[in-house]
């Protein structure tokens, strides 16, 4: 008889997940408790099916084999990276809140700066440029797709 090997959870992947499928869940209800037609739900309901559903891709990763190479690495988590899985949450949480009051643009450009600047980004002006040309690009993008007017500040 062949025993199971051992599991071992990645704590911080699991509560970012958790969070991540939260918010979807939630945006999804409240954007159905709103309204049910269409037009309301033509991009909020299949991205947030299509994200749940990569959730669960990403599921199985979280419960790794204690004996496996990622199990060794994980063993040396150290408070100061779940402060960081801890950081970024906040920051995510920070950006939805903020979004109307200093706009769009502004929130998106300061995640940006901070959430590389946590994962590991050192060099500053890259930092810089990848934020302001992903939120640019974000910005248009998203508003070339969606005919609702963003509160802006600087674009």
């Amino acid at each position: 008889m062949t025993s199971q090997p051992r599991r071992t959870v990645v704590w911080g992947h699991l509560v970012l997940l958790a969070v991540i499928v939260v918010t979807v869940v939630a945006y999804l209800l409240d954007a159905r408790g709103v309204s049910t037609r269409t037009t309301n739900l033509l991009l909020v309901q299949p991205l947030s099916i299509i994200a749940l559903i990569l959730a669960a891709f990403v599921l199985p990763g979280v419960f790794v084999r204690a004996d496996s190479d990622e199990a060794r690495a994980r063993d040396g988590e150290t408070p100061v990276q779940l402060a960081r899985c801890i950081a970024l949450i906040a920051a995510l949480g920070f950006l939805a809140f903020s979004l109307e009051l200093v706009g769009f643009d502004i929130a998106t450009f300061a995640f940006m700066v901070f959430a590389t600047a946590v994962c590991g980004e050192r060099r500053w002006p890259v930092n810089l440029v990848f934020s302001a040309l992903f939120t640019v690009l974000l910005i248009y993008g998203y508003g070339m797709i969606t005919p609702f007017p963003f509160p802006l500040t600087v674009l």
